[in-house]
């Protein structure tokens, strides 16, 4: 409302997904037109290079890469110990996990994975560790690959079988939480909250590997975006960035559970090792939708895969409906 106004906030948290939609219809403003000269390159000197990479459009700097996270597997580690489980040899891949599953299961009485946020998201890092893309290179969507079924019949048999819970976000975290399912997939940022809110050890896992394919997990989080137009705000909009990104604003930051977008020492915090592990391995952008109505399509595209996990449509329909009406918004925008 403020940006229709003609008053948009100086600074603006901006979902990753959201970063083309952001710049082609709110107008961001280029950090390359409002650093003091060299000052850019300094402040993104510090940075780690992929973590850049992932605010770059055009050549152009479109804001300070800030709450940079994955989504994980969180697990009671009390509960596979006390029942003989082993983490390790469980998430090793998706076959592995569809064979131990029905075991825990056995045990928990319940569903055992349960979502703790929005399904396109982790359905994003699914489908391209499976070796295929959302959208492609030139943003025309790709979930109808062969690639893309086959992640995403993986999760449609665990929810055949129970195995994945189909309850809202908030219903999966009381459930983990409180104990009753005990594997949970959300993003690391989650961390901080969740050590505090649990009475078991906490356990953090990469992502199951597809056999015979290597991880390419999606980031998450937001960048820093600067929408100010008059030069003072503009000014004082720098000066807060370079705060944030300096050591001191990453040292603070840091304690939320997000991961470190910088190169600046700072102390893990203890189960962040499996989100450094994807890091590590080379983040993706979460799939960035283009066109006026690309956060029309992000919600349509959640809704099919929370379908097609529920076995309300067969997987290989619900993709190509999926593509076919993802696409009309994104040609419309």
């Amino acid at each position: 409302a403020d940006m229709v106004a003609g008053k948009p906030p100086a600074l603006v948290m901006i979902p990753w997904a959201s970063i083309l939609f952001a710049d082609a219809s709110l107008g961001i403003t280029n950090l390359d037109d409002i650093a003091p000269a060299g000052e850019l390159d300094r402040v993104l000197g510090a940075m780690n290079p992929a973590a850049v990479s992932l605010v770059k459009l055009g050549g152009k700097t479109k804001g300070m890469p800030y709450a940079l996270s994955c989504p994980v597997l969180y697990y009671n580690a009390d509960f596979m110990k006390q029942h003989g489980f082993e983490p390790t040899a469980m998430f090793k891949d998706w076959t592995t996990f569809a064979e131990v599953a029905p075991k825990v299961k056995a045990v928990s009485g319940g569903p055992v994975l349960g979502l703790g946020g929005n399904p396109d998201w982790p359905a994003q890092s699914l489908i391209q560790n499976a070796g295929g893309r959302v959208l492609n290179d030139e943003n025309v969507p790709s979930m109808d690959s062969p690639e893309a079924a086959n992640a995403m019949k993986v999760m449609a048999d665990l929810g055949k079988a129970e195995l994945l819970s189909l309850a809202t976000p908030r219903e999966n975290t009381a459930a983990f939480q409180g104990g009753s399912m005990p594997l949970f997939m959300n993003s690391i940022a989650s961390l901080g909250g969740l050590r505090s809110g649990v009475q078991f050890t906490l356990g953090t896992h990469p992502f199951p590997l597809y056999p015979g394919k290597p991880r390419r997990m999606s980031s998450g989080g937001s960048f820093i975006a600067c929408f100010a137009r008059d030069k003072e705000q503009q000014a004082a909009s720098w000066e807060f960035i370079r705060f944030a990104a300096s050591q001191a604003g990453t040292e603070l930051w840091m304690k939320t559970g997000y991961l470190n977008a910088t190169s600046f020492p700072v102390p893990l915090v203890p189960g962040q090792e499996a989100a450094y592990t994807q890091y590590n391995e080379g983040l993706t952008r979460e799939t960035a939708w283009p066109g006026r109505r690309g956060g029309e399509a992000q919600r349509v595209w959640g809704t099919y895969v929370s379908r097609i996990w529920a076995n309300d449509l067969p997987v290989e329909d619900g993709l190509k409906q999926a593509k076919a009406e993802v696409q009309g918004l994104i040609t419309q925008g």
